[in-house]
């Protein structure tokens, strides 16, 4: 009798054991889906930022207008 039921308890345990371990398996694959995503977001803002995608710089560094004042313009009254 103490055969069965010790039978019983490791064919118990085992089923628990694949239930848990299931779950945090399918887990483990989402946040690895999610981190790699992450990853991906992260290595594409920082090749932006090499390429110069990003111009957070001030107005000064601008290149100078290459536009003449026009002389048909009245100026606005104020």
């Amino acid at each position: 009798m103490s055969l069965v039921i010790s039978v019983i308890a490791i064919v118990l345990g085992v089923a628990v054991f694949f239930f848990i371990a299931r779950r945090v398996l399918r887990i483990a694959l989402k946040l690895a889906i999610v981190g790699v995503l992450l990853l991906l977001l992260l290595a594409g803002a920082v090749f932006g930022w090499w390429q110069g995608w990003f111009s957070f710089g001030s107005r000064t560094e601008r290149p100078p207008s290459t536009q003449r004042p026009n002389s048909n313009r009245r100026p606005s009254p104020r």
